[in-house]
């Protein structure tokens, strides 16, 4: 499925006030519920400060959210660790939204968004310590371009954090094909990456200590949430799709699906860009 960069700001630039005030003002990823979680902006912060945490961010860092949406991990970071953080988005629409909070942040002097290609960004080789991109990177046809992009703007010693869904392997029963490609169109994704061919793709990038980190057990109440929104709101999706949308519900209902028949997991690999480049 080919899915362009244009198509995929205009798919938030539609959906970003559906996820605001079905899901949340801060977020648009899953939230992580463990023991003591009560709430969902609980379960939310939960994954802010796991992946801030897994990235040792330190105040002297420069951090790049990669696919910021309205920046709500962002302002977590540059809040809680003192660290510079810019967020680029491919959306206008969440690009006013994450200005906005940042203007009223306590951190706004720490924080910078811009409308930018995370494949092909303007900042400097090296500009950055940290970078992240939380259920963002799924969004390019071919992760290689951003793994390339991502490693000229680390510093060397740098670290890099993709949290997402990844698939268990490329083959999978028959009858969940049909379940998988709209589970895609609906959320204007181009494909998701088996744990494995990302793996390898972040070694062919140059980055090493790659590990993934399997969340899976901790998304379970945030895949039921998104599975009832979906079909809470399906004869609104139904009867815009009638014009030729692509029916959105199908992706919060489907992605239940592929997560219980074992097709998708859940996790975040950390890779770092060696202190020293090979000779």
């Amino acid at each position: 499925m080919i899915v362009s960069a244009h198509e995929v700001a205009e798919y938030y630039d539609n959906q970003q006030v559906f996820y605001s005030y079905l899901w949340s003002q801060t977020a648009l990823h899953y939230g992580f519920w463990f023991d003591d979680t009560r709430t969902l902006a609980e379960a939310l912060t939960n994954t802010d400060r796991v992946v801030a945490d897994a990235l040792h961010i330190e105040p002297d860092d420069r951090v790049l959210d990669a696919g910021c949406g309205v920046g709500g991990t962002s302002l977590y970071i540059a809040e809680t660790t003192a660290a510079r953080v810019d967020g680029i988005t491919l959306s206008s629409v969440q690009l006013r939204i994450a200005l906005a909070k940042a203007a009223r942040s306590t951190a706004a002097s720490r924080l910078s968004f811009s409308q930018q290609d995370f494949t092909s960004t303007l900042f400097d080789a090296g500009a950055f310590s940290k970078i992240f991109g939380i259920e963002s990177i799924s969004h390019a046809p071919n992760k290689i371009a951003f793994l390339d992009e991502a490693y000229r703007l680390l510093r060397p010693g740098g670290r890099l954090l993709i949290c997402d869904g990844f698939l268990t392997a490329e083959n999978f029963a028959p009858d969940l094909r049909e379940t998988y490609e709209r589970f895609l169109d609906g959320w204007a994704l181009p494909n998701l990456a088996t744990i494995a061919d990302f793996r390898e793709s972040l070694t062919r990038a140059g980055f090493s200590q790659i590990t993934f980190h399997d969340m899976q057990r901790y998304i379970g109440r945030s895949i039921r949430r998104i599975y009832w929104h979906g079909v809470t709101t399906s004869i609104f999706s139904f009867i815009r799709a009638l014009s030729g949308s692509p029916r959105r519900d199908l992706a919060a209902r489907h992605q239940k699906t592929l997560f219980a028949r074992g097709v998708m997991i859940y996790g975040f690999f950390t890779a770092d860009k060696p202190a020293s480049e090979p000779k």
